[in-house]
């Protein structure tokens, strides 16, 4: 026996005492640190354009084969597309169990699949874009802009936010530096149109010329006898005025035509910008710095701090760089509280052993606490778990729970000591009679956290770790409670107890209590029957009141965080979305609960929280800002009332003022998905549906994803006027393209810098619908008189509506219809509303096509699916557990009734609170029967092993009760001053879990002390009833 040993040889117990805390402290050291969890990368996105391609012929030509081509990797498990006017968007989920090495494997096999796939597509498509990074949490956000009064170029600003970033990449731990709406920059040829027009060359001829001039292809090299030398051709674009000098086409009267005769040169701002980002209403380039993977964000961000303040003081004079968001501030807050929630809650369990036990009772458990905190550290470091917000809570939770065994052991060495036995007999006889107990009870409350730690996806990495913290901790508690704590109590406790003792010596003892306390157990004894009847009403009520709670995914968070995410029509240009931006921006500077505004346009801003996806780009109608607030407790009211004032001042515009949430990312809290063949049928459905959800209560918003195209300008070209000057619908096409896209040709090399040369038309030449149609399209036909002709003589030109975006998921196509609601109101109030005015007057769907809601239902019913996947076992492990503990199915099946009433209890706390029944707290549910099962395990197996209360004598089970009711007692009030400063702690995400465990947990004395004791007697007794009781109360008298 471990435990005899160290008591025998203190120096092996100062040994391990010492080693614990040195390995704990460094483990503690160096596990990683940051606010929350990090969500598994198991999303992708795939972007490619098509310019000028409808939707339909995106779909065919693109989309599609790309989805095929991605559906052949067996780990990829969902594909969601959009294929809109010029541009294909799948969204790609990779199966979540897979490892970080397993994910990026299959990234990498998609890379090579998307590229091979690639070089089938029509001449048009750009390259397919493909990013793994769209849910990823930034540590800091800067922002770079001029200083107030200040005017910086663009191509300046970019440059400078270049030169940050690179900079940012040498700080030590620093995994990647992103850019957003930084200025592009580039050499604008501007054509004039009617020079080419009575020169006969086009556009593209122009920009084929700048290429083939720009010499940049190596030209070999003179090899010889002890020489190797390279050769190249000068005549690289090394400037605008070498541009400027190139030879276009020498002309009949001996005169050579050079670019600068035909066109303006400029070094400008790429237009239309591809995104564009604003600070505090200045232009800016936001970077967004992310650490490595388990570093420490507190320590990073001291590094990076000392980092920028030595490159602020050599930053050239008039730039500002600003922290937009510091992720350590919030993780040193968020840590600092857990950790203080922590100390309350030892506190709390130090003040209740103390008063119940005695001073040395509780010195024993304050040397305990310690240990087993830095003996987890050990654990948390080998399974890679970092210190956040959710480990650290589930440190909290094992506090409750892991004082237990500690306090069992404790009690019962000190019963033992009292009795006058030696300290070694006592020690002995302790470990010998709890060893079966403490490690039933351990393992059945590990497999009751069990399905929480291997919860996969992104519910798993958020909530897994607070299983696995309990775990590690309660298996570092029984460790400790069967080895070192006997140890400590059987040196630390008096023996001997008499009557010279006081109540801080040895705990508080209440004759008049424990008499009352052996008269209840006693009519519980007379009238089984009926005892059992009345413990059974409590958990009766909370299954009743079960369907009374409303139903939730994850709560929101008390932050001083906010976001808007604005939506403009598919037909607004970026710069409209950047006046929008600006005037809002204005107004939100108004506010005085808002301290800091940063927005990007045309691209998803970076995320500045763990759970947002940054899955936007190359949308010039979408807009999104990042505000900071000055109270977090007043945010969730100014997001209400910036809704509705800013749903009144841009009616135009859909914005949605969105508060920060708990757990997976979820795109809208009410989805509604309709599926089938046809797309005009989808359109016309999705458009019922959205009706209807927009006509609830507290819905802000609602947006389908098949909406109404933009109007696009068609021309409708004839036949045989093309034939007549030799000319095909493709020649026309490319030639517009060409003068208003423009074409590349060649690049500008200054340093490391390559500004690529854009030629086209002159903006002036085609800026409204008229002058396009007057723009003249060059004749290739030979022979011809003729060297242009207008459009305008081709054909004739209609505004016409554009075809709808097109979505898909797996191949189906879908009509995807969101509602948004009101800060604060539950989704399921709303679905449940849905759900009733659809059966009372229900849309009606043609063959072939259905519909099935999504959102916060759909993710929860996800998450708890998952839940349940593995309970069979875990049940089957438990009852096994429990079989093997008692060797008794009559003892057994009382313990596992214990397990049911403890579900029930702890719903019937959640609705005394009138909290909803969220994921945390269907998992505070859960965890509360492993919790509330150990008083019955430690009653059961002590009424087992007396052997007259084994017979059925009344006497001795209420002597056997009374003589645990003392650590019962007192476990059960420090599991519930280890969840206290959780439950008084506030907000919306903790109170209800803590109230589920902990309430469920105190509820459950009166299944431990009015339950158990009945169904024990009437499954063992032996003796005369009715004599045997009278004796008991005799003596309880």
């Amino acid at each position: 026996m471990i435990a005899r040993l160290l008591f025998k040889n203190p120096r092996y117990l100062t040994l391990i005492l010492l080693i614990v805390a040195a390995v704990g402290t460094s483990s503690y050291s160096s596990l990683g640190r940051q606010e929350d969890p990090t969500i598994t990368p198991f999303v992708a996105k795939l972007e490619t354009f098509f310019p000028g391609a409808s939707p339909a012929r995106v779909e065919s030509l693109v989309t599609k084969p790309l989805e095929d081509a991605l559906r052949e990797v067996p780990e990829v498990t969902e594909i969601q597309s959009t294929s809109a006017a010029g541009v294909s968007v799948i969204s790609i989920e990779t199966d979540y169990r897979l490892s970080l090495a397993g994910i990026e494997r299959v990234w990498s096999e998609l890379r090579d699949i998307v590229a091979a796939e690639a070089e089938n597509f029509p001449v048009g498509v750009n390259p397919p874009l493909f990013e793994d990074d769209i849910i990823t949490a930034y540590v800091k956000i800067l922002s770079i802009s001029a200083k107030p009064g200040r005017d910086i170029p663009p191509s300046v600003l970019r440059r400078e936010a270049e030169i940050l970033a690179d900079a940012i990449r040498g700080v030590p731990k620093t995994k990647r530096v992103t850019l957003y709406g930084a200025p592009e920059e580039e050499v604008l040829v501007e054509l004039n149109e009617a020079q080419l027009a009575a020169l006969g060359i086009n556009v593209s001829e122009v920009s084929e010329i700048l290429r083939k001039a720009d010499a940049r292809t190596p030209a070999g090299s003179l090899t010889g006898s002890g020489s190797d030398i390279a050769v190249e051709l000068s005549g690289e674009f090394t400037n605008l005025e070498t541009l400027r000098e190139l030879q276009i086409r020498a002309l009949p009267n001996g005169r050579v035509l050079r670019l600068q005769d035909i066109a303006t040169l400029s070094r400008t701002e790429r237009t239309p910008a591809f995104s564009y980002a604003l600070s505090n209403g200045r232009r800016s380039v936001l970077l967004g710095a992310e650490m490595i993977r388990g570093y420490q964000a507190d320590a990073y961000g001291k590094r990076f701090d000392t980092f920028l303040d030595a490159y602020r003081s050599q930053a050239p004079e008039g730039l500002s760089i600003e922290i937009a968001y510091d992720q350590s501030q919030y993780t040193e807050a968020r840590l600092t509280g857990v950790i203080t929630n922590l100390l309350a809650g030892v506190c709390i369990v130090l003040a209740v052993l103390f008063v119940t036990l005695g001073w040395r009772a509780a010195l024993v458990v304050a040397v305990i606490l310690p240990m087993c905190t830095l003996l987890s550290m050990v654990g948390l470091l080998y399974l890679e778990v970092p210190i956040h917000q959710m480990s650290l809570t589930g440190l909290v939770v094992a506090l409750g729970l892991l004082v237990d065994g500690s306090i069992v052991m404790t009690d019962e060495v000190r019963k033992r000591l009292i009795k006058g036995m030696s300290p070694l007999k006592a020690l002995e006889a302790s470990v010998g009679r709890l060893r079966i107990p403490l490690i039933a009870s351990t393992v059945t409350t590990v497999l009751t956290f069990l399905p929480m730690a291997i919860l996969e996806g992104p519910a798993g990495d958020f909530l897994g770790s607070i299983a696995l913290s309990v775990i590690v901790m309660l298996l570092a508690s029984m460790l400790l409670a069967l080895t070192v704590t006997p140890v400590l109590a059987a040196r630390l406790l008096p023996t001997g107890l008499n009557e010279g003792y006081r109540w801080w010596q040895a705990g508080i003892d209440l004759p008049a209590v424990s008499r009352r306390f052996a008269t209840l157990l006693t009519q519980s004894l007379r009238n089984p029957l009926g005892a059992i009847a009345l413990a059974l009403c409590l958990p009766v009520t909370g299954f009743l009141c079960a369907s009374t709670l409303t139903n939730s995914f994850f709560p929101g968070v008390d932050r001083d965080q906010l976001y808007l995410q604005v939506t403009l029509t598919e037909s607004a240009s970026i710069e409209d979305a950047l006046s929008l931006a600006q005037k809002i921006d204005a107004d939100l500077a108004k506010e005085a609960l808002i301290r800091r505004v940063d927005w990007t346009i045309g691209e998803s801003a970076p995320a500045f929280y763990y759970n947002m996806r940054s899955n936007k780009k190359g949308r010039p109608g979408w807009l999104e800002s990042l505000i900071l607030t000055t109270d977090a407790d007043a945010t969730d009211a100014l997001i209400r009332r910036l809704q509705r004032q800013l749903d009144r001042d841009y009616p135009a515009a859909q914005i949605i003022v969105r508060g920060i949430d708990q757990g997976p990312p979820i795109e809208a809290p009410l989805e509604i998905t309709v599926t089938g063949p046809n797309v005009k049928t989808l359109q016309a459905l999705g458009e019922q549906f959205r009706q209807r959800m927009d006509a609830l209560p507290d819905v802000t918003h609602t947006k389908v994803s098949m909406e109404a195209g933009p109007p696009k300008l068609v021309f409708h070209l004839e036949e045989d006027k093309l034939k007549q000057v030799g000319l095909s619908r493709v020649t026309v096409a490319t030639a517009l393209d060409a003068a208003l896209r423009g074409r590349l040709g060649g690049e500008l090399l200054e340093d490391t810098e390559r500004l690529p040369v854009r030629t086209r038309l002159a903006r002036s030449d085609w800026s409204n619908s008229n002058l396009l149609q007057n723009l003249r399209i060059p004749v290739s036909q030979s022979g011809s008189a003729i060297q242009a002709v207008p459009l305008s003589a081709l054909g004739s030109a209609a505004l016409e509506p554009d075809d709808s975006p097109i979505t898909r998921e797996n191949g189906e196509r879908l009509n995807r219809v969101q509602a948004f609601l009101v800060r604060g109101i539950l989704p399921e109030e709303a679905l449940k509303l849905l759900r009733a005015r659809l059966a009372q007057n229900p849309i009606e769907l043609p063959a072939g096509y259905s519909y099935s809601f999504g959102g916060d239902t759909d993710e929860r019913a996800g998450v708890i699916e998952d839940l349940m996947a593995p309970l069979g076992i875990i049940m089957a492990a438990l009852v096994a557990t429990i079989v093997l503990t008692f060797n008794s199915w009559r003892l057994s099946a009382i313990a596992v009734l214990v397990c049911g009433c403890s579900f029930g209890l702890s719903l019937l706390a959640l609705a005394l609170f009138r909290y909803p029944l969220g994921i945390t707290p269907l998992i505070g549910v859960i965890g509360s029967i492993g919790v509330s099962i150990n008083a019955a395990i430690i009653i059961l197996t002590a009424l087992q092993q007396d052997s007259e209360a084994a017979k059925g004598n009344p006497q001795a089970i209420v002597r056997v009760v009374r003589d645990s009711s003392r650590h019962i007692v007192s476990t059960t009030i420090t599991t519930f001053g280890g969840f206290l400063p959780l439950i008084l702690e506030g907000g919306r995400f903790w109170p209800p879990f803590a109230v589920a465990i902990a309430g469920g947990v105190l509820l459950s004395t009166v299944i431990s002390f009015f339950l158990v004791p009945p169904l024990f007697y009437l499954t063992v007794r032996r003796y005369d009833v009715s004599e045997a009781l009278n004796v008991t109360e005799g003596a309880s008298g």
